[in-house]
């Protein structure tokens, strides 16, 4: 996760992604999740995830891919909630 975290900030991105391979992204919000849930769903399942903020959409999209690790800067607290409590459920 280190590697991850150092790109996250280094590179400028806003979200690193790691399932097999690294894959770094840097639209705003939630669009890079969204787009790999829908068009690349496997490689969220399993992967890590470093992004600077997360909210409750980005979470829950996280949880419906499969997220195995996130690192985050701020992470807003039904965020934390949703994200702990799959966590908890798996």
């Amino acid at each position: 996760m280190d590697e991850l975290i150092r790109l996250l900030h280094e590179g400028g991105y806003s979200c690193v992604i790691r399932k097999e391979e690294i894959r770094t992204f840097t639209q705003r919000g939630v669009a890079d999740l969204y787009d790999l849930l829908n068009q690349h769903p496997a490689f969220l399942h399993g992967a890590q995830v470093a992004d600077k903020v997360v909210g409750k959409a980005a979470a829950a999209l996280m949880v419906l891919g499969g997220v195995r690790e996130v690192y985050t800067d701020i992470i807003s607290e039904p965020a934390f909630c949703l994200l702990y409590t799959s966590d908890a459920a798996d």
